[in-house]
């Protein structure tokens, strides 16, 4: 190295160079690597609560997971007809002149365990209930990638006494035109048919809730009143739509 460096000077000098830096390289394959990696990002009060909220929902998916279509707030919601459990149709016509909820599930997505056995579903049909007796809730499965997840939905909803239809969308069809992404996604239909709210179920993925959004739209509608927030990001696992 040094007689590289004295025949490299000697030369530099020959040819009328009057300076010279010489960078040390012995470290550069390291300085290179480390080059190519993204900083840490320092800690913050705010992280520990996301990674909580990540691994109290497990593999949940917000709204980045892109569904074609969708139904809008402040049109009419698309009229369906879907086999329940137990093979009999249903259609959302069948409801007509009623406040609907629709609930999208999965058996297999811990979230939507979570929001059954803390009660928060079982509270936000009784919170509906008790604006509109006749008020209709409905749980629709659309995860036919899960084919244990179809099977499952009616022992499910049993299992955590709720006596709701349970609707099975093989073909993912009315999920995709409602733009279902996650379980659970929530969608509150007023008596004239019109769908008035979409989103979560509440404000908080993973519990400790303050506000429930589909309760809320219904209590607005109650009382005659715009419903405010019409529209949430919807939290929970992402819909395991059949592949085409």
């Amino acid at each position: 190295m040094k007689a590289f460096v004295s025949i490299a000077l000697a030369g530099m000098l020959a040819t009328g160079f009057s300076s010279l830096v010489i960078a040390d390289d012995t470290n550069a394959p390291a300085n290179a690597q480390q080059g190519q990696e993204a900083p840490t990002e320092a800690p913050t009060q705010e992280r520990p609560a996301r990674k909580a909220d990540r691994r109290g929902e497990g593999r949940r998916a917000t709204a980045a997971t892109a569904v074609a279509g969708g139904a809008k707030v402040g049109e009419a919601a698309p009229n369906f007809t879907l086999k329940t459990t137990d093979g009999k149709d249903w259609s959302l016509s069948d409801a007509k002149g009623k406040v609907v909820v629709l609930e999208w599930v999965n058996p297999n997505c811990p979230v939507c365990v979570r929001v059954c056995k803390e009660g928060i579903v079982a509270d936000t049909l009784k919170g509906c209930k008790e604006q509109f007796q006749d008020v209709v809730y409905v749980a629709i499965n659309s995860s036919a990638a899960q084919p244990d997840s179809l099977k499952a939905t009616a022992e499910y909803l049993k299992s955590h006494k709720l006596e709701i239809p349970a609707l099975l969308d093989e073909d993912g069809k009315v999920g995709q035109t409602y733009g279902a992404r996650t379980t659970p996604h929530c969608y509150v239909i007023d008596q004239n048919g019109v769908l008035v709210y979409q989103g979560a179920i509440d404000d908080s993925p993973s519990g400790d809730a303050k506000t429930n959004y589909v309760v809320n739209a219904v209590k607005q509608l109650k009382a005659g009143e715009k419903v405010s927030p019409s529209e949430t990001k919807p939290y929970g696992c992402s819909v395991k739509y059949k592949k085409s």
